[in-house]
């Protein structure tokens, strides 16, 4: 019986996941999101704890610590493990296909761990009289649920939107601000989100704390708004948006027009990306090498080139 095109797919679906299960990296990475949201949650609840006069904490005060914490965490795991830190960045990457469901899982799991054990340290070392909330963010009282709800979709969405954007390979302009950038973002988001939904983007972050004061009653509105929020804001990316997308349409406009195929050896293309000069647009793979298809920018005429110009 003649192999399906299904068949296929589910047999390279699961020989990857069996892949990513053997590799040493896997735990290692799964070791760094444990860290990184240990350190957020210690961090993001420390911050919470009331003052002298028992005066609760601005947004100001949480929105800077949590996008300055954002991009150090980055700078840190980014290359042990994406730096996620956040089970909404994971789905994220999940659902656009780069990284398999084993990892998604494994790190969304280490990753609530960690913020447990870091809410369950500040929880330990501070009295009760000044733990005040102890960090669990929570819809404003004024606010219903379901308003609260679109509020963490749409912050975590332009969350994931931004950061894919700011982490686009195929874009030489951002990538050694990256970090700082998404941490930026993410403080805009807490100040857009704090007198709505309170600003969460993190579930994970946010559970910690709610675990402790056994406040789990709008959990899931983090848990269910942030994550759709992280998946349509990825995808829409991901599909319409990025280089690679972008410049795929632009060399079919400018296929017609002045393109040169050049042919070039395998280990001289980048081996992500497939660039190898400013003009190339696009590459396919074939036998003996890859072929190149280039546009020059002083030379071409093509319209769509001009309008999708980076």
């Amino acid at each position: 019986m003649a192999k399906t095109k299904t068949d296929t797919f589910w047999r390279e679906y699961l020989r990857r996941e069996k892949e990513d299960i053997k590799s040493l990296s896997l735990y290692r990475a799964c070791a760094a999101e444990f860290l990184g949201v240990f350190m957020l949650g210690f961090y993001g609840v420390g911050c919470n704890i009331l003052n002298g006069d028992q005066q609760p904490v601005s947004s100001v005060h949480v929105a800077l610590e949590t996008g300055f914490y954002i991009a150090v965490a980055i700078t840190i795991f980014s290359k042990v493990s994406g730096g996620h830190v956040n089970p909404s960045i994971s789905m994220g990457f999940f659902v656009t296909g780069q990284i398999s469901a084993v990892r998604f899982v494994l790190y969304v799991v280490c990753q609530t761990l960690g913020a447990i054990s870091g809410a369950g340290i500040i929880y330990a070392i501070t009295d009760e009289q000044i733990r005040g909330r102890f960090g669990v963010i929570l819809p404003n009282p004024h606010v219903s649920d379901g308003q609260a709800f679109v509020c963490e979709m749409i912050i975590t969405f332009m969350m994931l939107f931004g950061t894919f954007a700011m982490t686009d390979e195929g874009r030489d302009d951002v990538h050694g601000f990256a970090p700082l950038m998404i941490g930026l973002l993410v403080s805009i988001n807490v100040f857009s989100g704090w007198n709505i939904s309170g600003g969460c983007m993190n579930p994970a972050r946010n559970l910690g704390p709610a675990i402790m004061t056994g406040k789990l009653d709008k959990m899931w509105l983090y848990w269910i708004g942030d994550l759709v929020g992280a998946a349509v804001g990825a995808i829409l990316y991901d599909r319409i948006f990025s280089t690679k997308v972008c410049l795929g349409w632009l060399s079919e406009g400018c296929h017609s027009k002045r393109v040169i195929e050049k042919e070039i050896e395998p280990d001289l293309a980048d081996e992500k990306s497939g660039i190898t000069t400013p003009s190339v647009i696009y590459n396919d793979k074939v036998e003996g090498g890859l072929s190149i298809h280039a546009c020059n920018p002083d030379d071409i005429t093509c319209e769509d080139y001009q309008d999708a110009k980076l």
